[in-house]
């Protein structure tokens, strides 16, 4: 028997992409659950963990395995295109393990928490950071195993959404967590580290790992909703606390590089300086990646990454045009992209960018524009992916002054057309403009003779084998 239980729902790769991309890989540990399962070990809870993505499961033979764990609690956490999966799997939980609660979280619960508590085999919901929530939730259980038979009771601890007498309430928002460094490493030991491989193109070393050391965004992007989980004040970890981590994964996992998940690695210069430095005191074998801003970097610091072990940095582009940037309150010009990516280029680093296509605004024309934008850069690698109006975003409130929106939340993981602007005619020619932007910027002579000339050992022929399969699997109708 364990005390509790946290499960990430089932999801393939294909359904992610909602495209037939083969076994690319792109499954990463899920570090907000075993950031969970940490402080509740450290608090001395018995923790299992089952991801499903990588479990080989579906959401019956998850629920099946849960059951044989005989766990006290259940967390599932879940993201707006896994909504529909978490609630089958809690039905197949709550047939199978009546008594046993059911808690979710995640994205999705935080920010459309009422629509998920009326669901009637989820016990409860935690909103926002869950790493204390969870573990008072936990505490409070213990004490009083009738806990979940008297809502009002939950309504005591920060942070809680519940059901009382067919009205959904909500206990209050607990304040984001400040001192960073209080936290534990996520509980990596509770997944098999060996099961995760990235996308193809988001690597040269393998074993590889992600990292998250930063928490909340300052700036205010329409189409981003992060800081409903984490709040627009940002938050840092020590620089020492950081490279404490890295050095955790290298000597215990032999990870040999790592990549850095926060929303903007280089938000703070001062910050990354001093985590570099460190770095290259420490001799570091191993190398990293991260995302960045491009009002963000200068020449000295991306040196100063690169001398640290960054290889590539993605950035968020979004388009081509100032207007379509300046609609999603990007806070970016184009002559700051141009910018970055030369500085990115000069100090060794290998540039990434994404791209937005059927932004608000958006016509086929300036979809167009912002391809055409992304090979004049020449970028080691673009991503194009298509505009989803999250809920919690500004997008999502404001979508009818841009275009249609379909509310079919299985399909909200931006490959595919759930918003439609007015500038086009139907998803069907947003499709069509999503299979241009991959074939015109993958298929140029030029970017194919770039990466022939990167090969050097055969893992680097299986990457680039696999990232010629993702590419197709997104170009076939």
């Amino acid at each position: 028997m364990v005390d509790v239980l946290l499960i990430f729902p089932p999801i393939s790769v294909n359904e992610r992409y909602a495209k037939n991309v083969g076994d690319v890989g792109g499954h990463l540990p899920p570090l907000g659950l075993l950031t969970i399962a940490a402080v509740l070990e450290e608090n001395g809870y018995s923790v299992e963990v089952i991801d499903g993505p990588v479990s080989g499961l579906d959401t019956r033979g998850v629920a099946k395995l849960a059951k044989k764990k005989k766990p006290g609690i259940i967390g599932i956490s879940f993201l707006t295109a896994s909504v529909y999966r978490a609630e089958e799997l809690a039905k197949y939980l709550k047939k199978s393990m009546p008594d046993t609660p059911v808690i979710v979280g995640g994205h999705h619960t935080t920010i459309l928490p009422k629509e998920v508590a009326k669901n009637k085999h989820f016990d409860a919901g935690v909103m926002g950071e869950g790493e204390f929530t969870f573990l008072e939730l936990i505490q409070k259980y213990k004490e009083n195993p009738k806990l979940f038979k008297q809502p009002d009771e939950l309504l005591k601890i920060q942070g809680m959404v519940v059901k009382v007498k067919g009205k959904v309430k909500f206990s209050g928002t607990r304040p984001p967590i400040s001192d960073l460094d209080a936290l534990p490493f996520p509980a990596r030991h509770l997944v098999d580290m060996k099961k995760y491989v990235p996308l193809p193109n988001q690597y040269l070393r393998k074993p590889i790992t992600n990292m998250v050391a930063i928490r909340g965004c300052p700036y205010q992007c329409t189409y981003c909703s992060n800081s409903a989980i984490f709040g627009r004040k940002i938050r840092f970890p020590s620089p020492e606390r950081t490279v404490s981590e890295m050095e955790h994964l290298i000597d215990d996992y032999g990870i040999r590089e790592i990549s850095f998940w926060d929303d903007t690695f280089t938000v703070n210069k001062e910050w990354l300086h001093k985590v570099c430095d460190l770095i290259i005191k420490k001799k570091f074998d191993i190398i990293w990646s991260c995302y960045g801003r491009v009002n963000t970097v200068d020449l000295k610091l991306l040196r100063k990454m690169k001398k640290a072990g960054c290889w590539n940095i993605f950035y968020g582009l979004e388009a081509g045009d100032q207007k379509l940037l300046d609609i999603i309150n990007k806070n970016i010009t184009l002559q700051q992209i141009r910018n970055a990516i030369r500085w990115t280029k000069q100090a060794g680093i290998e540039s990434r960018g994404s791209f937005m296509l059927a932004l608000p605004g958006e016509t086929p024309e300036l979809a167009r524009k912002t391809i055409d934008f992304a090979c004049e850069l020449d970028l080691d690698y673009a991503q194009f992916c298509i505009t989803t109006p999250f809920p919690g975003t500004k997008l999502y409130e404001t979508a009818k002054k841009y275009g249609k929106l379909d509310k079919k939340f299985d399909e909200y993981h931006i490959w595919s057309p759930v918003f439609v602007p007015y500038g086009y005619k139907d998803k069907e020619e947003i499709e069509k403009m999503f299979k241009l932007a991959f074939r015109k910027f993958y298929m140029r002579p030029s970017y194919a003779w770039k990466q022939f000339r990167k090969i050097k050992t055969m893992e680097d022929v299986r990457r680039n084998l696999k990232g010629l399969r993702l590419v197709l699997g997104m170009t076939e109708s």
